[in-house]
């Protein structure tokens, strides 16, 4: 009975060894494979800290540079001027076609126009004082929001008197144009009209900007480093 006792004795032992051996085995894999994990982590936290660093620092100089000139402008005060301007120009493009021609009468001169029915040449005078509207305010300040606002807003005025009038109703019959309408159908009418005019006398101010830089610059007096 003895040897049968230290046999089982001697395989318990090494039962026992061998798992306590696997225990601490993956024990420290475990504990290797946790560090691994957290240096790649922290590794990748670093590197994307520092890319949206870069791009944010990029971000910011594209903003202060040419973007913000694009969008806004060289000068503040000029483009906050321009903002300030495009209420008025609204409110007297209303005022006149409410008081000389009418929604109706307006609608009708513009579709003769745009489809070449019934051209009027009031109309290819608007489109030609907005196109040079925006290209004044691009060749002097450029910034495209404040230039499509200059544009946009005499278009929103007079689209804006479609209120009160009436239009076919989605049941049949007539109603009359409420306010929220009015000015919906504003909005949209100056944004599809008005924006690609604004981008029209945009990069015609702006061609005509560099024009007149090349012009003084080859026209004035030579520079210091051309002379010697």
């Amino acid at each position: 009975m003895r040897p049968q006792w230290s046999s089982l004795r001697d395989r318990l032992t090494t039962a026992i060894a061998l798992g306590l051996a696997v225990v601490s085995w993956t024990a420290a894999a475990a504990r290797d494979a946790s560090v691994w994990a957290l240096k790649a982590a922290r590794d990748v936290t670093a590197r994307l800290a520092s890319n949206a660093e870069t791009g944010l620092r990029e971000s910011r100089r594209l903003l202060d540079g040419p973007v913000r000139t694009l969008l806004l402008g060289r000068r503040a005060v000029v483009s906050v001027l321009a903002g300030l301007l495009a209420a008025p120009l609204a409110l007297g493009s209303a005022w006149w076609v409410d008081t000389n021609v009418g929604y109706d009468t307006l609608t009708e001169l513009v579709a003769g126009t745009w489809y070449g029915t019934n051209p009027e040449l009031g109309v290819f005078l608007a489109a030609a004082v907005l196109v040079g509207l925006g290209a004044v305010s691009a060749g002097l300040n450029s910034g495209l929001v404040p230039t499509s606002a200059l544009v946009v807003a005499p278009i929103f005025g007079a689209a804006l008197t479609r209120y009160g009038t009436t239009a076919p109703a989605y049941g049949g019959g007539t109603a009359v144009v409420s306010l929220p309408e009015a000015v919906a159908s504003a909005a949209y009418v100056g944004l599809v009209l008005g924006v690609p005019i604004a981008v029209g006398g945009f990069l015609l101010g702006t061609a005509l900007r560099r024009i007149g830089v090349v012009v003084t610059d080859i026209g004035g007096p030579s520079r210091p480093a051309e002379q010697a």
